[in-house]
C-alpha cells in the first residue's frame, strides 16, 4: 500500500490480503475523504466503529493510530477523536446533500453515471475485475448470513466501486469514490420508518447487485445499464419514502 498521500485511496489489486487494521484504516479514510466525517467532526466511539465494521476494538485502535500518525485525526483526552484534515486542495468534492432537492439531484446524477459505468464494465471487464465484483457479492452474502447489517453501506459501496473499476476508466473510479455516502447516513435525516428487518433490506439489495453482476459477466452491456439504473432508482425510492417531507 502506498502512503504518498493519506487521501489517495488505495487500489485493490486482489493479489494480497492486507491486515484487518489496514482494511479498516482504508474504510475510515474513505469516509473522511467522501465527507461523511468532515474536518473537525468527532468520530464515533471505538465501540460504535467496531460495530460498524464488525471488528474488535484493538483493530479500531490500530487503524486510528495510523490515522493519527499521518495527521488525519487527533485524539483529545476525555473528548474523543476528531478529524484534523479533510481532502487535499484540488480533490474532487461534491456539495453536501442538505435538502430533498439536493437528494433528487444526487440520485439523478448517480443514475446517469452508474448506469454508464455498468455498461462499460460489461464491455471491458477483465477476469480479475469480474472476480472483484463477485467478491463484493460474497462478502455481502456472508454478512447477510451472519445477520450483520451494520456494514451494509460499506459493502454496498464495495460493489459499486468494483463495478466502476471494471470500466478500466480512472475518471469514473475517482468520480464514484467521491460521491457522498448517503445510504445509511445523511446530511438530511434518512429515516428507518417501516423497516422492521434491516437484514431483509440487505438481501433485497444483494439480489439487485447479483442481477447486475450477471449482466456484466455475460457482457450484456445494455442489460447491465438497465439493471444498474433500476437499482439506483430503487434506492432513491427507498430513501424518499423515509423522509419527513
Amino acid at each position: 500500500m502506498t502512503s504518498a498521500s493519506p487521501f489517495d485511496l488505495p487500489a485493490a489489486d486482489g493479489r494480497s490480503r492486507p491486515k484487518l487494521g489496514d482494511v479498516v484504516y482504508d474504510q475510515i479514510l474513505r469516509l473522511i475523504v467522501r465527507g461523511e466525517y468532515p474536518r473537525h467532526c468527532k468520530l464515533p466511539t471505538e465501540n460504535e466503529l467496531a460495530t460498524r465494521f464488525a471488528v474488535s476494538r484493538p483493530v479500531i485502535r490500530e487503524a486510528l493510530a495510523r490515522l493519527r500518525d499521518e495527521g488525519v485525526v487527533r485524539s483529545q483526552q476525555g473528548s474523543g477523536t476528531f478529524v484534523e484534515r479533510g481532502p487535499e486542495a484540488g480533490s474532487l468534492i461534491y456539495q453536501p446533500v442538505r435538502s430533498v432537492a439536493d437528494m433528487q439531484a444526487f440520485y439523478e446524477f448517480r443514475i446517469v453515471v452508474e448506469g454508464q459505468s455498468a455498461y462499460l464494465a460489461a464491455e471491458r471487464h477483465t477476469k480479475e475485475a469480474l472476480a472483484d465484483i463477485e467478491k463484493s457479492l460474497n462478502d455481502a452474502e456472508t454478512a447477510i448470513a451472519e445477520a450483520n447489517p451494520h456494514i451494509g453501506s460499506d459493502l454496498n459501496f464495495a460493489f459499486h466501486r468494483a463495478v466502476a473499476r471494471a470500466t478500466q476508466n480512472p475518471y469514473i473510479v475517482t468520480t464514484l469514490e467521491a460521491i457522498p455516502n448517503l445510504v445509511g447516513v445523511g446530511r438530511i435525516a434518512v429515516r428507518n420508518n417501516g423497516i422492521d428487518d434491516p437484514v431483509k433490506r440487505m438481501r433485497s439489495v444483494w439480489l439487485e447487485h447479483e442481477s447486475i453482476y450477471r449482466a456484466i459477466a455475460s457482457r450484456d452491456a445494455p442489460r447491465a445499464k438497465t439493471e444498474m439504473e433500476a437499482h439506483v432508482g430503487n434506492a432513491r425510492q427507498y430513501i424518499f419514502q423515509r423522509q419527513d417531507v
